[in-house]
């Protein structure tokens, strides 16, 4: 597939990700899949569309809004929903695999929002670059600290990159393999969690509901019936209802040159709001929305929005044959600035005495909206939200976690308890890390070593 970055940032060039695994594919997103009657899809008990409505950011002036934009949406995409003449082929997406779990949808908890109090010390300034401070100064355990980053090589010989950050400052960092600090590397589907902020950014502008009908973004030719009850919280939240298994469909998806059209010829197999289907095709959509939403392109609305903000100068985020950024995996950072975005989620969407992306957003986005219990590996009591996931485990008891999550071991792993942030970055291309076990060493390496370290913090 011909994956090409229009803008690319300083001196690199956006290239797609590839690697090969048992089928000559590799993924987008986490792996391991559990087949239930050829989908991966776990039938929820019972369940509600979402109810979260009166937490979400308010949709005022949609009418007038919709009217605004419908030119660009009419003309825009539907120009651009073709294909496109193919660019140099420097890679082909290849099949991805998740397991994908149906659960009950369920509207966040205002006391349990994932981050606690108003954070301590106060949000820093992430346009900034990090400060850096001594492990014991920083309350963690510095001979356990220390012993976690010497032995993460051992305990996983992919790891390209692995660091730590609390309190707001940059506690340590290790790179392998050649990587170092300026390194901007592939981290999958922790671009999912990127993608939302995006949405949550144009929802606080009033450009974007989260209860808009999904097709009053996408006008399409592939457009059904059965498509109208879908919403962008559904989208988010995994919850189209609309089959897919990365597996099966990620590559054929990439390289299909229809991008939209793709994901709207599949069959829908549930409700809206009902079942949790993992669905990176579906993210693609979200930002296709945005595009069509603001001025100008997703990548310059993210640029100007939201990487700018963070400081984010060094980075690479390929778009599609339909020349939007890819919405479910291949954003590149670098470790450090993949923290960034850790924190500002850390910090209820503050960068220092700026509110970049709304508190009420960050709280649905890492909030626990849909109930996927035990997942088989890596999360042992997941929770999703807006395309983010969540988690409790670690250090010796129960740790509250929200995690970004991609393909062979990607991660940034946010604890707010305590205040930390860590990111672990993997070579996956060619690992065929359908099982999961590459991710599993991964996991266990930041929640058994590194939060470990990590001593409470006594309030």
């Amino acid at each position: 597939m011909p994956i090409t970055s229009r803008r690319p940032t300083r001196t690199t060039r956006a290239s797609s990700p590839s690697g090969t695994g048992p089928s000559g594919a590799s993924g987008s997103g986490p792996s391991r899949a559990r087949s239930v009657s050829g989908s991966r899809t776990w039938t929820a008990r019972s369940g509600e569309r979402c109810a979260g409505c009166s937490r979400c950011p308010s949709g005022a002036g949609v009418a007038s809004r919709r009217a605004g934009v419908a030119s660009k949406r009419e003309g825009g995409l539907r120009g651009r929903d073709r294909e496109v003449r193919a660019r140099s082929l420097t890679a082909v997406f290849c099949a991805a695999v998740l397991v994908a779990c149906g659960n009950p949808v369920t509207t966040p908890d205002p006391g349990d929002s994932g981050l606690g109090p108003d954070p301590v010390p106060p949000p820093v300034d992430l346009s900034r670059a990090w400060t850096t401070s001594p492990p014991g100064a920083e309350g963690f355990d510095p001979e356990l600290l220390g012993s976690a980053f010497a032995n993460a090589a051992n305990a996983v010989p992919n790891i390209r990159a692995l660091l730590a950050v609390r309190n707001g400052r940059l506690v340590e960092e290790a790179y392998f393999g050649g990587m170092h600090p300026d390194s901007a590397f592939d981290m999958r589907s922790v671009t999912k969690t990127v993608t939302a902020l995006l949405v949550g950014l144009a929802s606080d502008r009033g450009l974007v509901d989260p209860d808009d009908p999904m097709m009053d973004w996408l006008s399409h030719p592939s457009r059904r019936s059965e498509h109208d009850g879908i919403r962008v919280r559904d989208l988010l939240t995994m919850t189209s209802g609309i089959q897919w298994s990365d597996e099966e469909d990620f590559g054929p998806w990439a390289r299909s040159g229809r991008p939209v059209g793709y994901v709207l010829d599949l069959p829908i197999v549930a409700p809206p709001g009902r079942r949790f289907i993992y669905n990176t095709g579906g993210s693609h959509l979200l930002t296709v929305i945005v595009e069509n939403a603001v001025d100008g392109s997703a990548l310059e609305f993210a640029e100007r929005e939201l990487l700018g903000p963070l400081g984010v100068d060094n980075k690479r985020w390929p778009v599609m044959q339909d020349s939007v950024i890819v919405g479910g995996a291949a954003l590149a950072l670098r470790a450090r600035d993949a923290a960034k975005v850790g924190q500002l989620l850390l910090q209820g969407g503050r960068s220092g005495s700026r509110q970049i992306v709304s508190r009420a957003w960050v709280e649905a986005q890492i909030g626990r909206l849909v109930a996927v219990s035990d997942i088989g590996y890596v999360l042992r009591d997941a929770g999703y939200g807006y395309q983010t996931w969540s988690d409790r485990q670690g250090g010796g008891e129960d740790v509250s976690a929200f995690v970004m999550w991609g393909y062979g071991g990607q991660f940034v792993w946010v604890v707010p308890d305590r205040q930390l942030v860590v990111v672990a970055q993997t070579h996956w291309r060619g690992t065929g890390d359908h099982d999961g076990r590459q991710a599993d060493a991964v996991a266990d390496l930041i929640v058994h070593r590194v939060i470990e370290a990590a001593l409470p913090i006594r309030r």
